[in-house]
């Protein structure tokens, strides 16, 4: 998200090399609005003119005091450290500050969607086709009940195709749900099973994606494929949509377990009933808020 306005320096045929992790820097080989990508300190060259950091972390002012001690820099986040934030909107006035151009200057506003170094063409979608996002990596925004849900929906829609997603720490309940279904429900395991440029593709293709907030919502997002969202604590739904996103997020106040499966259910019913066309929000309790 945070390279989203990217196209913004090539409006001053800037030349940018980014250094980062390997596996952004293998999503960003040959994006034409870098001169290079790589994840090894030793490729970095010493007669840069500007440094821009992610964040005043220590993890990035150790590579900023260890190769470029006196040069120029800025950080795109500066010292804010604090409760979430829409990172899409933060990052394009960030880089526009770096670039001092005014929040109306060309080209134009951001899209709602983050655009990754894929292939963002608009791809037919598969009917009657749902993704699940499933596992997580921080427990209170990691749903455990998605069998029950499932259980549900098989019920109202046993036509349904089921593509189940996600990596490694959701393997276990991947392989208990893909055991729940019949000869006759139809579903796919690709949980841990693919790269992450395949995983976009096939977002492009289904109808709706069930996830809690995560990556994959992430990636669902750029795809543009509509959204049922689980959220909970502190995180309000604008922190990750904006009003013209075809999502609806069901939020709970401490963690996404808490949401019941047919609740969840319910949503998923409306939403395959009626296509979202924009950001509709549930809230099991007090709407989150963002001031503090």
């Amino acid at each position: 998200m945070d390279l989203s306005s990217r196209q913004l320096w090539s409006t001053r045929a800037l030349r940018v090399d980014m250094l980062t992790h390997p596996s952004i820097s293998a999503m960003y080989q040959g994006d034409p609005a870098f001169d290079r990508v790589f994840d090894d300190r030793r490729q970095l060259r010493h007669d840069y003119d500007f440094v821009v950091l992610q964040s005043y972390s220590w993890k990035c002012l150790k590579v900023k005091w260890r190769y470029f001690f006196f040069k120029q820099f800025l950080s795109l986040h500066g010292h804010y450290f604090g409760c979430e934030f829409n990172r899409l909107e933060f990052a394009n006035d960030a880089w526009r500050a770096a670039f001092c151009m005014p929040a109306d200057a060309a080209p134009g506003q951001p899209e709602s969607v983050f655009r990754l170094s894929l292939d963002h063409s608009e791809q037919t979608r598969e009917p009657k086709t749902i993704a699940l996002g499933i596992g997580g990596v921080v427990p209170w925004r990691t749903y455990p009940h998605w069998a029950a849900v499932l259980h549900f929906l098989k019920i109202q829609y046993p036509e349904i195709q089921w593509i189940l997603l996600g990596t490694a720490n959701g393997r276990d309940m991947a392989q208990e749900i893909a055991r729940s279904f019949s000869g006759d429900e139809k579903s796919l395991n690709l949980v841990d099973a693919l790269p992450l440029d395949h995983v976009f593709a096939r977002l492009q293709r289904v109808t709706l994606l069930l996830t809690a907030d995560g990556g994959l919502l992430h990636l669902g997002k750029a795809a543009k494929v509509p959204i049922v969202a689980l959220f909970a604590g502190a995180i309000h739904p604008r922190m990750r949509f904006c009003e013209s996103d075809a999502a609806h997020v069901i939020h709970a106040r401490a963690r996404v377990s808490d949401i019941p499966a047919e609740r969840i259910a319910c949503i998923v019913q409306q939403c395959v009933e009626q296509h979202l066309e924009s950001l509709h929000t549930s809230y099991l309790n007090d709407e989150p808020n963002c001031s503090v």
